[in-house]
């Protein structure tokens, strides 16, 4: 690990820190999780204790509220992965999106904090996604959750652990990529019900330069600087036999067989995203393969128009993440 690319991640997730601080300050009906607890990773090649993080956000009440369970009964689990690059970021950023939740679908949404890159690289990451999802949908009773409703949220980077824990829990028979199981982690059969991608991080095959060529304001996307720092700390050269191709790490480029696997899906773009047009393909391909897919593209915004600045929360953002968990109540009676 580069000690100038860990210094540079130090710094960027202390202003980070600081600015989401004071977003949560400036909006007072930020919800705080009811109960944080950490959660060992026993799933994948980096197994270790205490190193993932759960914040776990229980709806007060559901009352007049048509699509959620019975407050004494078991909930629907939204879990959600935080964006980032992988290099920064932790589940409470998302908090305005679990009232979202709580508020239109009466969920409990458990907010996952993986390890970070550079320290730990891909596919650590990746592989504490699959940890955290084992580890809550076997303890589903304990959290008060149907295990049959889950639902996956992520957020740029989050939304690529979405996709791609989507696959690996998929394909734990066929075992594409030589999982070994430990012996004393039960596999329960998993039933996602969908998948929210917000602005989601897709292909590490087309480089920033591709993207900025199609972008509608490439001048707003991030610096080269902050790109290299993202990309050379999730995946650096000392990986042996790194294919960006792989579906771990670019989810749109997976197999058909992998993709017709998928549960129904949610995208939000965002026009200005150099992300967009890779988004825009990959909803294309779900429906060439008859998979349901709905999306919803906000004009005149970038990459992570949630997120602050400005710190007052925009009006377009709880009207998008209404427009999501709203499809997501559909998947439920399905």
């Amino acid at each position: 690990m580069s000690a100038s690319l860990l210094t540079q991640a130090k710094a960027l997730r202390d202003t980070i820190s600081v600015i989401r601080e004071e977003q949560l300050r400036a909006i007072p009906w930020t919800p705080i999780p009811t109960t944080t607890e950490y959660i060992d990773s026993r799933f994948g090649a980096c197994p270790a204790q205490g190193c993932i993080r759960l914040d776990i956000y229980q709806p007060i009440s559901s009352v007049n509220n048509a699509n959620c369970q019975q407050d004494d009964g078991p909930r629907l689990a939204m879990i959600t992965f935080h964006g980032g690059g992988f290099v920064i970021g932790e589940g409470t950023d998302d908090a305005i999106f679990a009232k979202s939740s709580m508020d239109k679908l009466g969920s409990t949404v458990i907010a996952v904090s993986y390890r970070l890159s550079p320290e730990y690289p891909f596919p650590i990451p990746v592989e504490d996604a699959v940890s955290a999802i084992l580890h809550i949908s076997n303890n589903s009773e304990r959290y008060g959750l149907d295990q049959d409703k889950i639902v996956l949220a992520g957020f740029s980077a989050g939304a690529s652990l979405a996709l791609t824990s989507s696959y690996i829990l998929n394909t734990l028979k066929s075992n594409p990529w030589g999982y070994t199981v430990p012996e004393n982690l039960v596999m329960p059969k998993i039933k996602i019900k969908g998948l929210i991608l917000i602005y989601p991080l897709l292909d590490y095959t087309t480089t920033r330069e591709e993207k900025m060529k199609t972008s509608l304001k490439p001048e707003e996307a991030l610096s080269i600087e902050e790109s290299n720092l993202f990309e050379n700390s999730y995946l650096p050269k000392t990986i042996k036999h790194l294919d960006k191709r792989d579906a771990r790490i670019s989810p749109s480029l997976a197999s058909d067989e992998l993709v017709k696997g998928l549960p129904p899906i949610f995208v939000t773009i965002c026009e200005y995203d150099i992300l967009r047009d890779e988004a825009l393909v990959f909803i294309d391909r779900l429906k060439s393969l008859g998979k349901k897919v709905d999306w919803s593209e906000v004009k005149g915004e970038n990459h992570c128009w949630d997120r602050p600045p400005p710190i007052e929360l925009k009006n377009s953002v709880l009207v998008e993440y209404g427009k999501a968990l709203d499809v997501a109540g559909t998947w439920l009676e399905q």
